[in-house]
């Protein structure tokens, strides 16, 4: 059995780190700090660098008031930490549980968001350039497992990036397992704090920690740590090879691009694997809306390759990609709030998205314009009072002009060839007793149109504008 010695360690996290490119000469590196055994010696080990490499270090401790005293323990015990290698503290506090309670969220998400907030401030604010985690082996192989069982792609599987450029994230303790980070403050002598929490098999990663991991190292891989750190590894570089490929890729495949919208040409894009073509989703979906899709959503997409042209896939934060047909297009929707509002014959009503009027006529109409945006109907069939404007519906239906059966309005827009983030945007004129006259700038119902027997006509016009309606309209 070969002995541990915290000289070889440290050698072992020089060259790790040099490897790897997480530390170079005269960086400026902020040390997260919890007081655990893994931060303790993180934080050592980068003191014991700190001089040949010329390092700048300052310390960052989140207090999260889970623990009542025993937080208020951690936050003394890192500020003698810090004052004991003369590193300037940092603390920030906040009452996680109240916060995860009032947004609905999980307090383990909770603090990891509060936490990471924290750090991003503190680079923005000290002129750091990086944020060391003493993430380890152990809490690798845990994410790997995590990951995998709640269904993850080849990125959840790559486990914890050693280096996150978007967040400057540095994890230099990777390449280390927890007995051997406990061995190393055993030997250099080195305090450390235990987290009651990390005990409580509530928590799904403490519940793989304590029972999955030591089962699976007991029954069928005593170095299942080392071979899931292998198994990360070849997954992060299959996750370079694909983002790479995928990229390439989907430069071909792009038709149109604007900032908060992309079209994908359906065609290129099935004539690459399907793998590549999950990838290539992602990548859109990211480009546009700023966060990656979940696993599922990438899937949901690519069956819009084989639906019909207007079925979509909603996203959060009001994105949708819906298929147009031989393209994808990815955009954000357009909000507009449902409203109702009794229209009077000969007035014009201002949107912000929208312009609607009306007038009386004497004589025959003109010829109908083609795109829409004016109409004529027999004003016999609507009394003044009558007319009331309002949002599209689910379930709404007309008798289009031309047709003699009703049609719903929502598989009209699909023949229309209508995007679906349109569709709320084409507002409904309707009598009081619900028939509608007009699905404004597209067509009348049948209904109402103008015959030789018409003896008044009544003039409808519908002009959009680039702005988002807010359901508001002013009378003039």
């Amino acid at each position: 059995m070969v002995m541990f010695s915290s000289r070889t360690f440290l050698s072992q996290f020089h060259e790790y780190c040099r490897r790897r490119r997480l530390i170079g000469e005269h960086s400026k590196i902020i040390v997260a700090v919890s007081g655990g055994a893994d931060s303790v010696v993180l934080l050592d080990l980068l003191a014991k660098e700190q001089e040949s490499l010329g390092l700048s270090l300052i310390v960052a401790h989140f207090n999260h008031q889970l623990r009542g005293s025993e937080s208020e323990g951690d936050e003394e015990f890192v500020a003698q930490r810090a004052s004991h290698y003369n590193i300037e503290l940092y603390v920030e506090r906040a009452n996680t549980a109240e916060i995860a309670r009032l947004e609905g969220c999980g307090i383990q998400e909770t603090a990891r968001d509060l936490r990471y907030a924290f750090f991003q401030k503190l680079l923005n604010s000290s002129g750091f350039d990086r944020v060391a985690t003493a993430h380890n082996a152990d809490d690798n192989a845990e994410t790997m497992l995590l990951n995998l069982f709640r269904g993850a792609g080849v990125q959840g599987l790559s486990g914890i990036p050693v280096y996150r450029q978007d967040t400057q994230i540095i994890r230099p303790l990777l390449f280390a397992q927890r007995k051997e980070i406990e061995e190393y403050a055993e030997q250099e002598q080195l305090p450390f704090r235990t987290d009651s929490s990390n005990v409580n098999e509530h928590y799904t990663r403490n519940f793989i920690r304590h029972r999955i991991l030591p089962l699976v190292k007991d029954q069928i891989n005593p170095s299942v740590v080392q071979t899931l750190q292998r198994t990360s590894q070849l997954f992060r570089e299959l996750e370079a090879y694909l983002s790479f490929s995928a990229r390439q890729a989907l430069d071909l495949a792009v038709v149109q691009k604007a900032d908060a919208e992309i079209h994908l040409s359906i065609p290129r894009l099935r004539c690459n694997p399907v793998l590549l073509q999950q990838y290539m989703v992602l990548l859109a979906v990211e480009q546009t809306t700023g966060a990656r899709p979940e696993y599922e959503a990438v899937g949901a997409i690519l069956e819009l390759t084989e639906g019909l042209t207007g079925s979509w896939v909603t996203l959060p934060d009001d994105y949708l990609v819906f298929r147009d047909r031989e393209t994808l297009v990815v955009r954000k929707t357009e909000q507009i709030p449902d409203f109702r509002i009794v229209v009077q014959q000969n007035s014009t009503y201002e949107f912000d998205a929208f312009r609607f009027a009306s007038s009386s006529i004497d004589g025959a109409p003109p010829f109908p314009q083609e795109n829409g945006s004016v109409e004529y109907v027999d004003a016999d069939r609507v009394k003044p009072g009558d007319l009331i404007l309002r949002t599209w519906q689910d379930g709404d239906a007309f008798m289009p002009l031309g047709m003699k059966a009703m049609k719903k309005i929502s598989d009209f827009f699909v023949d229309a060839r209508i995007p679906v983030y349109e569709k709320r945007g084409y507002p409904i004129l309707e009598t009081r007793d619900g028939e509608i006259v007009w699905v404004c700038g597209q067509r009348i119902d049948e209904r109402f149109k103008v015959t030789p027997e018409t003896r008044r006509i009544l003039k409808l016009e519908y002009t959009r504008s680039r702005k988002k309606a807010n359901g508001e309209g002013t009378h003039g």
